[in-house]
């Protein structure tokens, strides 16, 4: 098991590469997801401005009443 951990020698190599990896993987993720619940934000300011000038009530709003 150790020999494995090693890797060979290139241990500090390979496991940083891992390291860097994950951390950046795991930075697209967290970006990703402020990116998207600001696009959410945004569409719904849009709509609700776009509601409340034409007055007309929403598709999802007319299934529920």
């Amino acid at each position: 098991m150790i020999e494995f951990l090693n890797m060979g020698g290139y241990a500090v190599f390979v496991w940083s590469s891992y390291a860097v990896a994950f951390l950046l993987v795991t930075l697209l993720y967290v970006r990703s997801v402020k990116a998207l619940k600001a696009l959410q934000s945004t569409i719904e300011v849009s709509a609700s401005k776009t509601k409340e000038v034409s007055g007309k009530r929403t598709f999802k709003e007319k299934s529920l009443a």
